[in-house]
């Protein structure tokens, strides 16, 4: 890192780094082992892995209850988990592309993979969750024809699920620290598609159970069960756009606006009067690009401190920082 000049606006310095031509001086022997966060990866990798699993328990038990006594309920709960473990397959595949370091093709890395796979993720639950439950809840709607009556077998089915459900989601919970966790975490879009996808199947399922309690105590109610299956259409389509809005603003070269603040009022600490924008690589990565009033002296030191400080109290990981001096 040496310090920049020149007439080029910092938008361009920006995009050119992006594409991998801005030129980085003194920068030492690339260390790939930091291109991985290997809390976030544990973390990820696991909660992923058990909701896998448990979806995979969840979507059999659902289905089987369908098959009893063809809800449309059950049926749309049984799309449900199955598209929860599509998903979750497309995030396990977006956490280990995601990990590769740079090369020459990626000159900042692969992190943003993940957030292509998390997006292909969230399409697919608008589709089929969101599509499909809607569409077949309608037509049960407008069919008006009564299921067959829920089982104590169909019940037990559900508190099974419900047991299931609940039990990932207090895990996936407790890998991240509890809500503190979350709220570090609230720009891991993987962490937050896991725990969010875990709550809403957990809603899922007690309106399951509510339908199913109805049924089991006063008869099958076509009308009030397939308005329940478009409702849970409904949560999973508002929970897939929140996700992939969350995914956009990352693949569309964002910044990291409280890292931006935070790295300018460390530099006025220093009288350093800079305007401070960054660029968004990962979940915990960025490049900066610092735009001074004036000339700064000892710029390579002073860059150097600021990425140490911004991993120290951020936990943030600065690859470079890019100069510009106005004067």
């Amino acid at each position: 890192m040496r310090a920049r000049r020149g007439d080029r606006h910092l938008d361009e310095q920006v995009a050119c780094a992006r594409t991998g031509w801005a030129r980085r001086v003194d920068q030492p022997q690339v260390d790939r082992a930091r291109y991985r966060s290997d809390s976030h990866v544990a973390l990820v990798s696991a909660s992923v892995s058990l909701s896998i699993a448990t979806n995979t328990a969840i979507a059999v038990s659902k289905g089987i209850g369908w098959i009893l006594t063809g809800s449309p309920t059950l049926f749309a709960e049984t799309i449900h988990s199955l598209a929860d473990v599509g998903n979750q397959v497309l995030l396990k595949i977006g956490e280990v592309r995601g990990r590769g370091g740079p090369d020459r093709q990626h000159p900042f890395g692969r992190g943003q993979e993940k957030f292509f796979w998390a997006l292909v993720s969230a399409v697919s639950v608008f589709f089929v969750g969101c599509g499909i439950n809607i569409y077949h809840g309608v037509h049960a709607l407008v069919a008006n024809e009564p299921s067959s009556p829920f089982t104590l077998l169909v019940l037990g089915l559900l508190l099974f699920a419900l047991a299931l459900e609940s039990w990932t989601l207090v895990i996936a919970l407790r890998e991240i620290g509890g809500w503190r966790g979350l709220q570090q975490n609230r720009h891991n879009t993987t962490v937050l598609a896991v725990v969010l996808e875990d709550g809403v199947a957990l809603v899922g399922i007690m309106l399951t159970l509510l339908v199913a309690g109805v049924g089991f105590f006063f008869g099958p109610q076509p009308a009030f069960d397939a308005s329940v299956a478009i409702i849970v259409g409904v949560i999973l389509g508002a929970m897939a756009l929140f996700l992939a809005t969350i995914n956009r603003r990352v693949l569309i070269d964002t910044s990291d606006q409280e890292l931006d603040r935070a790295a300018e009022t460390w530099l006025e600490a220093r009288n350093v009067s800079a305007s401070v924008r960054s660029l968004v690589l990962d979940i915990d990565r960025a490049v900066v690009f610092v735009r001074a009033v004036h000339e700064v002296a000892g710029s390579h030191e002073i860059g150097e401190a600021l990425k140490r400080a911004m991993r120290e109290t951020r936990g943030k990981t600065v690859d470079d920082v890019y100069w510009k001096f106005a004067l």
